[in-house]
């Protein structure tokens, strides 16, 4: 499951019958869906020869119509299935139809898949991997990706070091679409000017929910109780959802400790990032909070998380209330 079968392709102009794109990436699925769609089908004749069906529950035999019919005025034509869970939990007459379909598909056919999830593991999944290209878009390494930002930056003549790209991609919610959108904001604010700065990244960008938590444990571990309990007003008067901060707090803990105990093993805070597969700028962060906190204090503090969740879920606690109590026991 290689994307570099597909960039060979893109470039040779040689392409398969079939084709599955899924994974976590949206951002690099659909830049590959459009770059393949604009080599099989050609613009002016694409309501002959491009169909969707998007969804659940398509109607199996105009499936089957659509992709045996000949593509007009075309060599090709391009028929897409799109989140349509068959490759995740397909029902039984789903199975045999599209078993009976991928034994005999017509040569001028590009069928794509674009679906959110796959078993790997399912006969369907085999049969088409076997029969054509499989693409798994995962998050790009942090290595592509600072460099991916430093690209767009320069698209549109700005230059930016790589410890505010780092910066930015903190703050940020995952995803390569966020990203993008969050880079465009930032050039908008910087107008003329050729260097963006760190201040410029504070002035527009959205923070996520999830770097917001971070400093959160960064001011519980400086006891500076002022600031810790303004990030969670903060988040209070934005509406972020309880729940979400919640499940934050405990991955986060969680995540500390998986760490402590990894720097108690001997493994460097080197190896740290490629041992729990994250980024090396979030190992960095769990490395520095890890030296601060005991493994009684954040066992403590995974117990509380899982307490107060089922005091909300029991209706026994005001949720924000609870939060308030829960970051008060943290800074104890």
């Amino acid at each position: 499951m290689s994307i570099d079968i597909l960039k060979k392709q893109l470039k040779e102009g040689n392409f398969s019958n079939i084709y599955v794109f899924f994974g976590e990436e949206e951002f690099l699925k659909e830049y590959y869906f459009q770059q393949l769609k604009s080599k099989i089908v050609e613009e002016a004749l694409k309501d002959f020869n491009y169909t969707v069906f998007e969804g659940k529950g398509n109607d199996m035999q105009l499936v089957q119509n659509t992709i045996e019919a000949f593509p007009v005025m075309s060599e090709h034509k391009m028929v897409v299935i799109k989140d349509s869970g068959i490759l995740k939990s397909p029902k039984a007459e789903e199975k045999e139809f599209w078993k009976r379909v991928l034994s005999d598909v017509p040569p001028y056919v590009c069928l794509v898949f674009l679906e959110k999830e796959v078993d790997q593991r399912s006969k369907l999944f085999g049969m088409l991997k076997k029969q054509g290209v499989v693409v798994d878009f995962k998050y790009l390494k942090a290595a592509d990706l600072v460099s991916w930002v430093n690209r767009a930056f320069m698209k549109y003549g700005k230059k930016i070091n790589n410890e505010d790209i780092i910066y930015l991609l903190e703050n940020c919610d995952v995803g390569m679409t966020v990203i993008k959108n969050e880079i465009d904001k930032v050039v908008h604010y910087c107008g003329s000017r050729e260097i963006v700065t760190r201040s410029d990244i504070d002035a527009v960008i959205s923070r996520s929910t999830e770097s917001k938590v971070f400093d959160m444990i960064d001011a519980i571990m400086e006891k500076n109780n002022q600031y810790a309990f303004q990030l969670l007003n903060d988040m209070m008067i934005l509406k972020e959802p309880v729940p979400k901060i919640l499940t934050l707090l405990s991955r986060h803990f969680s995540n500390v400790l998986r760490t402590k105990l990894l720097l108690n093993q001997g493994i460097p805070a080197a190896g740290i990032a490629s041992e729990m597969d994250i980024k090396p700028f979030v190992a960095k962060k769990y490395v520095n909070h890890a030296k601060h906190f005991s493994v009684e204090y954040l066992h403590n503090m995974l117990n509380e998380c899982l307490a107060i969740d089922t005091e909300i879920k029991t209706g026994k606690a005001d949720g924000w209330i609870a939060l308030e109590m829960l970051i008060a026991k943290c800074l104890l």
